[in-house]
C-alpha cells in the first residue's frame, strides 16, 4: 500500500487541533492517534500542495439517538461535551479509530472513495474490519476544502468514522467513485464533484 509522507504539524488553524486525554469507565482513553498532521502531494500543478488532516469528535463519539439508552439514564462522566456540541463516547468508535483510522487517511491515495453527498461536498471510503469471516463495514466520511488563510494548502476534515450498522446504502454502492488526486485537485481548483 502506497503511504504519504507525513509531517509534523506544528501550528494548527483550529484550537481543536488536539483532543485531551478523557476517562471512560475507569480507563483513560488516550486520543493522540486523533492528533492534526499534514502531508504534501504533486497534483501535477507546478509545485505541492499541503493537505491538513483534522479530526473531529465523532471518531470516538456518538449522537444521543444513536445510544441505546434513554438520555437522563447516561451517566455525566460518558458524554463528551467539546464547547460545540455534546455527544455519548463510544468505546467501539474510540476503537476502530485507534486501530484503523489514521492509516486509511494515510492510504486515501490507494483507496476507493465515493461521494458519500455531492450537496455538502462530502465523500467516504470503507473497511472490513472483522477478522472472524464477518463483514462490518467500517465508513470514513471526510471533507476536503481550500484553506482561507494560506495558499497551497487543502483541509481535510474527518467529520465522522463508524461501523455502518446496514452497510453501504444503495446510493452510497452506486455513488460515483473518485480518486484521491482528482479529488484533491479538483477541490485546489475550485471545481464541484457530481455524486
Amino acid at each position: 500500500m502506497q503511504q504519504l509522507d507525513i509531517l509534523v504539524v506544528e501550528i494548527s488553524p483550529e484550537p481543536a487541533h488536539r483532543f485531551p486525554a478523557v476517562l471512560y469507565r475507569g480507563v483513560t482513553w488516550d486520543l493522540s492517534h486523533l492528533d492534526s498532521f499534514a502531508f504534501k502531494m504533486d497534483l501535477g500543478m507546478g509545485s505541492d500542495v499541503t493537505v491538513l488532516v483534522l479530526f473531529s469528535c465523532h471518531c470516538f463519539s456518538h449522537s444521543f439517538r444513536w445510544d441505546e439508552r434513554p438520555r437522563h439514564e447516561i451517566p455525566v462522566a460518558e458524554i463528551y461535551d467539546d464547547g460545540r456540541e455534546q455527544r455519548v463516547l463510544s468505546a467501539t468508535r474510540y476503537e476502530l479509530s485507534r486501530r484503523y483510522l489514521r492509516d486509511i487517511v494515510v492510504s486515501l491515495r490507494t483507496r476507493r472513495i465515493a461521494v458519500a453527498d455531492e450537496k455538502q461536498p462530502n465523500f467516504v471510503t470503507c473497511e472490513s474490519v472483522n477478522s472472524d469471516g464477518t463483514i462490518s463495514v467500517y465508513a470514513v466520511f471526510f471533507g476536503v476544502e481550500k484553506d482561507k488563510k494560506r495558499k497551497r494548502r487543502l483541509v481535510l476534515r474527518v467529520q465522522s468514522a463508524y461501523v455502518l450498522r446496514d452497510g453501504l446504502s444503495r446510493r452510497q454502492t452506486k455513488a460515483r467513485k473518485v480518486a484521491f488526486d482528482t479529488l484533491l485537485r479538483a477541490t485546489y481548483l475550485g471545481k464541484v464533484i457530481r455524486g
